[in-house]
């Protein structure tokens, strides 16, 4: 293995370590929930809705 190689996966296991970390916390920063989801979905629809009604 090149010394690259082995800096790479240092690298990797540095990484996967942090994102352990981050799963094993009970909820991430900023991540969406059902919530988000279903306003995002509303607000999809009301913007079709509304350029549709606006082209008819």
């Amino acid at each position: 293995m090149s010394e690259t190689d082995k800096t790479w996966a240092q690298e990797l296991r540095r990484r996967i370590d942090v994102y352990d970390t981050i799963e094993a916390k009970d909820g991430w920063r900023g991540s969406m929930g059902a919530v988000d989801y279903w306003g995002l979905l509303a607000l999809t629809v009301a913007l079709v809705a509304g350029f549709w009604l606006w082209g008819v």
